[in-house]
């Protein structure tokens, strides 16, 4: 009975962290805001999955156009002081690095401001 139940339990906690194992890390393009003390990216819907090829303010433009935008929440932001630190892009596009999994990017590292 031990022995199934730490088997059972081994196989729940494997299965949770999967989907962050095996998320690649990949370059991401949007523009950031805040919203209820949460930073955000609005990603195009085209960078969904292969992340953001070309990080220009052209570049985003045509494939939000394109694809329209749907809004990432980016992990850092259960610290306060770091949410803070990154108020002043807001509105501005950015491009970060982190993987995307269960609806938001992890693992958020800030990589150039594209600017307004």
């Amino acid at each position: 009975m031990k022995k199934t139940a730490l088997l059972l339990l081994f196989l729940c906690l494997s299965n949770s962290y999967a989907p962050n194992v095996f998320a690649e890390t990949e370059n991401w393009c949007g523009k950031y805001f805040e919203q209820d003390g949460r930073g955000y990216i609005r990603l195009a819907r085209n960078d969904f999955g292969i992340g953001s090829s070309d990080c220009s303010l052209n570049g985003y433009a045509k494939r939000a156009e394109e694809s329209g935008t749907a809004n990432i929440e980016l992990e850092f932001t259960r610290n306060r002081s770091t949410v803070n630190k990154w108020r002043k892009f807001h509105n501005h596009l950015i491009e970060v690095r982190g993987k995307f999994s269960n609806g938001s990017i992890s693992g958020t590292r800030f990589i150039r401001d594209m600017g307004v």
